[in-house]
């Protein structure tokens, strides 16, 4: 009997993560003052860079088909909540600056209202999430013919142009990393578990073979080939699939176990991007090997360990976005009290 869908994607999240932790393990060992520098850790990092944040996106996608289609006025209340949650730990990532004395109110207000810079550099993931809601809630809300796939379209062509344009507000440019492939998750739903596995080795092979030609990192929208990019990002979504969907027992567990905490993981894993010093010496083969063994586990025991404040931030950053957006509702049914029912 197949293990249960929301078990799987339990697993599938924690694979995501992993892959996310990764690849910030791996950033302070080759980039440095000036720069990436050649090397294994570089390496790594752009086959996991070429399709981990896709297919972050894809499975967002299926775990929101399971939650039902969300109206615009839900969409935007979720944008809300995830921005309200970034400028929360953006503001807590700024404490140490602040004491410092090293901080710029005026820069940090500004870069925050600009949606340029959010203090911890992993938040831009929630923005790009919740702005994807936003454009797929907007899109099947449009009623003329062929209005959701326009509307699509005219995203993803103001994104590449954002992008190509070095545009850094808002994570605009992040679309097209993001969009088509949360539109697939909301499509393909638990299906997309169902790859095979000759498929998924193909994948791995096309991912091998692309990722070393491109350069891909779309929290800062560089795509580099955009054909590279749609074949890596796809063929290592495949991979990841076909993985997941063949876990089993103890694997399966303690994929769902980080899965489960991912978003404390995200955020223990962003905190350590800011915090970390460069290591060049650990930039060879079994310093990395190393590092992901010291590096993994006290990221998950950071995690457990900060479980508590990290979701008390985020169920304040919640309430707060709920209770304006309540009382601005309710205000505007109180200035009609000729209407009765909910707010179109």
């Amino acid at each position: 009997m197949p293990p249960p869908r929301d078990l799987q994607l339990d697993a599938a999240r924690g694979l995501a993560v992993l892959l996310v932790l990764s690849g910030h393990l791996l950033q302070p060992v080759f980039y440095g003052p000036s720069g990436p520098e050649p090397g294994p850790a570089l390496a790594v990092w752009r086959v996991i860079y070429a399709f981990h944040m896709p297919f972050f996106f894809l499975l967002c996608g299926m775990v929101d088909r399971i939650k039902g289609e969300a109206s615009l006025g839900e969409a935007c209340r979720s944008a809300l909540r995830l921005v309200a949650v970034t400028l929360a730990f953006g503001t807590l990532a700024l404490v140490p600056q602040a004491l410092a004395g090293t901080l710029s109110p005026g820069d940090a207000l500004g870069d925050a209202l600009c949606g340029r810079d959010f203090g911890l550099g992993v938040l831009w993931f929630l923005v790009a999430l919740g702005l994807v809601r936003v454009i797929d809630a907007a899109a099947r809300a449009a009623t003329f013919p062929g209005g959701y796939w326009i509307v699509l379209g005219g995203a993803l062509a103001l994104s590449w142009t954002c992008s190509a344009r070095a545009f850094p507000y808002w994570q605009v440019h992040a679309l097209v990393g993001a969009l088509p492939f949360y539109v697939a998750g909301l499509r393909l739903g638990p299906r997309a578990f169902d790859v095979s596995a000759p498929l998924g080795a193909c994948g791995l092979a096309v991912l091998l073979l692309c990722a070393p030609r491109n350069f891909v990192h779309v929290a800062t929208g560089q795509y580099g080939d955009p054909a590279l990019f749609a074949v890596t990002a796809t063929a290592g979504s495949a991979f990841a699939l076909a993985i997941v969907g063949r876990l089993r027992g103890p694997s399966r567990a303690a994929a769902g176990l980080l899965g489960r905490a991912n978003f404390e993981l995200y955020i223990v894993s962003g905190v350590f991007l800011l915090l970390a010093p460069h290591w060049p010496a650990w930039d060879r083969w079994d310093g990395l090997v190393l590092l992901a063994a010291i590096g993994l586990p006290l990221h998950l025991i950071a995690a457990r360990g900060l479980r508590g404040p990290i979701r008390a931030v985020r169920a304040a950053a919640d309430s707060v976005v709920d209770g304006l957006v309540d009382g601005l509702a309710g205000r505007r049914r109180r200035a009609r009290p000729g209407l009765s029912g909910a707010d179109p």
